[in-house]
C-alpha cells in the first residue's frame, strides 16, 4: 500500500503514479480498516453529503490522506525503515515558458491550531486587516472562503479552504461572513471547535458551527479583540 499526504502535490503525484503502475486510487481517505481479509478505503462524496466505503482490486493499493486527520495514538512510538532509491528522472516533455515565485508563507494553513476565516461577508479588501487582527491577537492563521481566492482575489490561494482548496483540522475555526456553503464546510467539518458570525440569521454555516453569533462583523469582532488584548 502506498499512502500519500493529501496536499496539493500529493493529490496530483497519488493519481500519477496509480495510472502508470495500472492500480486505483483512493483521494481524501478519512478511515482506512480491514474488514474480512479486505483493506476499505472510506472517503466523503458529494461536499460531505454522502460516505463511500471502496476496495481496490489490484496492488498497489494508492490512497491519499488529509494532513493531520489521523492523530498519534498516546504512548506508541514507531520505528521505520528508511530506503532512499536513486531516480533518474525522464526528459520532460513539458515546455516552462515562466516561473513566478510565491511569497513563502510563514504558517501552513493545514497546520495551524487555529484559523480565523473571511468571507463576502467584508466589505471591501482594506477591512481584512481587522480580521488578520483577531488572528493574530488568537495566534492563529488568516483563512478564507473560494469568492475572496478565487473571485475577488483579495486574498492568494493559500488561505483558500474549502473542497477544491485545503481542508482542515484546526482546535478553534472561526467563520466571519461565511455563508456555508457545501464546498466551504467540506473543507472545515474536522475541525473540533467551529465558531460562526454571520448577521444573516438563515445562513447556512449555523447548520455546521458549534456556536453561532447573528450580528454584525464590523461590530462584534473589534470587541472580540479588545477583550483579547485585555487578556494578554
Amino acid at each position: 500500500m502506498i499512502l500519500i499526504g493529501g496536499t496539493r502535490l500529493g493529490k496530483e503525484v497519488a493519481p500519477g503514479i496509480a495510472q502508470r503502475l495500472g492500480a486505483g486510487c483512493v483521494t481524501d481517505c478519512i478511515d482506512i480498516s480491514m474488514e474480512n481479509g479486505n483493506m476499505v478505503f472510506k472517503r466523503l462524496l458529494l461536499g460531505g453529503r454522502f460516505l463511500a466505503a471502496l476496495k481496490l482490486l489490484r496492488k498497489p493499493k494508492i490512497a491519499t490522506v488529509p494532513p493531520g486527520r489521523f492523530q498519534k495514538k498516546a504512548g506508541k512510538t514507531g520505528k521505520a525503515e528508511k530506503i532512499i532509491i536513486p531516480v533518474t528522472p525522464a526528459e520532460s516533455k513539458i515546455q516552462v515558458l515562466e516561473i513566478k515565485k510565491k511569497a513563502p508563507q510563514v504558517l501552513n494553513i493545514e497546520e495551524a491550531d487555529i484559523i480565523v476565516s473571511v468571507g463576502r461577508g467584508i466589505k471591501k479588501k482594506e477591512d481584512i486587516v481587522l480580521i488578520k487582527s483577531l488572528a493574530d491577537a488568537l495566534g492563529g492563521a488568516l483563512g478564507c472562503s473560494r469568492s475572496i481566492a478565487a473571485d475577488l482575489k483579495w486574498l492568494p490561494e493559500e488561505h483558500w479552504i474549502g473542497l477544491s482548496g485545503h481542508k482542515v483540522n484546526p482546535r478553534l475555526y472561526i467563520a466571519i461572513g461565511i455563508s456555508g456553503q457545501v464546498q466551504h464546510i467540506a473543507g472545515i467539518r474536522d475541525s473540533r471547535t467551529i465558531i460562526a458570525i454571520n448577521k444573516d440569521p438563515n445562513a447556512p454555516i449555523f447548520k455546521s458551527c458549534d456556536y453561532g453569533i447573528v450580528g454584525d462583523l464590523y461590530e462584534i469582532v473589534p470587541k472580540l479583540i479588545e477583550s483579547l488584548q485585555k487578556r494578554i
